[in-house]
């Protein structure tokens, strides 16, 4: 599919593009048992989160249990993804954005049904904590377990899409939500957002939009206040984003010019941004980004024009990138994670899409038998727990 007739599509209530918060990840604010979670694992994104800032990955053991002789890429590959019988789905389309504050409590945001979900037995079960009609959450993300915002994508003409609150935001939990004031940001005020990720405690950064335009908000003070940048004139979609410092990051998107081409900025001060990669493929679009570990990250490409399918790489912290081949045809990537710098998963955006699996940092891939496109986020809790959410949601339990 041409992304042109992809961008035609995207107001479809189903099937509209997800942004969602970066790399975010899960638990990189772990939870009351964090300890433990941090030192098992790689708490990613793309974390996003995201997994405010995807942590450092810890680096999975070369080998299993005392005299067991099994690798971690063995345990990963005996474990099976299983759909979650009463997690919220949807028969078309995908939901947008998953986040865990713990092993047992996380969120999912779906905009095509107006809701936020939550869980408490690690996705055994869930229920709704609140819904907005004409609101299309896209993004979720909690700076600790009570305190926590819900993105909206925003108006745009024709999709059913009416509220103009970019934010809500919750301090008890989930069980009351407030409108992000407009008062509270200061700069140019965006449409809507796609993606959050969290640096720390009081560091977050929210970004979008899908179909555009592209603007950067910063909050040094725990969201209380917002700090706007415009980024139109490098890009005309802002998807997703990175930050390991308030100063230091990546945001991935579509170039300003056309023909769009997925691209990815860097930033030392958090104020100024240099193209540090663009895709060699016209048509294409930058989706999610998922950083295992500080020095090795992944951009996933949607390409639905023309060319072979590819994707994204750094092995020096985003300094540089480079194009990798994913398979020899087009294929609309979106949803991809990384639980280490070897291991990881992406996704296609068309239901008939394979997920495809590499077990050696992306030199090959092979089709993921038990997931089904469209995952749009992979978060990983632990070195024993990771979600994906699209259609459905999915977890993979790891026997480590």
């Amino acid at each position: 599919m041409k992304l042109v007739s992809a961008l035609a599509l995207l107001f479809a209530s189903a099937g509209l593009w997800a942004c969602s918060s970066t790399p975010a990840t899960p638990g990189d604010d772990a939870s009351p048992d964090a300890g433990q979670a941090a030192e098992d694992a790689r708490i990613a994104d793309s974390g996003a989160a995201d997994t405010g800032v995807e942590p450092p990955d810890a680096g999975a053991p070369d080998s299993g249990p005392p005299d067991s002789g099994r690798t971690y890429a063995e345990a990963v590959t005996a474990a099976t993804w299983m759909e979650l019988p009463n997690a919220p789905m949807l028969a078309q389309g995908k939901q947008d954005d998953i986040y865990f504050t713990s092993r047992t409590r996380g969120f999912a945001v779906s905009g095509p049904t107006n809701r936020v979900m939550a869980t408490d037995d690690g996705g055994d079960t869930w229920r709704e904590v609140f819904s907005h009609r004409g609101t299309y959450f896209r993004s979720v993300l909690f700076l600790d377990d009570q305190h926590g915002f819900a993105s909206n994508l925003g108006p745009i003409r024709g999709s059913g899409i009416t509220d103009p609150t970019i934010m809500y935001e919750t301090k008890d939990g989930a069980q009351t939500w407030t409108k992000v004031s407009t008062s509270a940001i200061s700069g140019p005020l965006p449409p809507g957002i796609c993606n959050q990720t969290k640096i720390d405690a009081s560091n977050t950064i929210a970004v979008g939009r899908v179909s555009g335009p592209s603007y950067l908000l910063q909050s040094s003070d725990a969201g209380a206040s917002w700090t706007s940048i415009d980024l139109n004139a490098q890009l005309q979609m802002l998807i997703d984003v990175r930050f390991t410092s308030p100063t230091e990051g990546f945001v991935i998107g579509g170039t300003a010019q056309n023909p769009m081409r997925c691209t990815i900025l860097r930033t030392e001060n958090g104020v100024d941004f240099t193209t540090v990669f663009t895709a060699t493929v016209a048509n294409t679009l930058c989706w999610k980004i998922s950083f295992p570990s500080e020095n090795v990250g992944y951009v996933s490409i949607q390409n639905a024009g023309n060319g072979e399918a590819s994707f994204a790489k750094t092995t020096d912290g985003g300094r540089t990138w480079v194009q990798k081949k994913l398979r020899s045809t087009p294929y609309g990537s979106i949803g991809i994670g990384f639980i280490t710098d070897e291991i990881g998963w992406v996704s296609g955006e068309d239901p008939g899409d394979p997920v495809y699996r590499t077990l050696d940092g992306g030199e090959t891939w092979e089709v993921e038998p038990n997931l089904h496109a469209p995952i749009n986020r992979f978060r990983f809790v632990d070195a024993n727990t990771a979600y994906a959410i699209g259609g459905s949601i999915h977890k993979l339990t790891i026997d480590w």
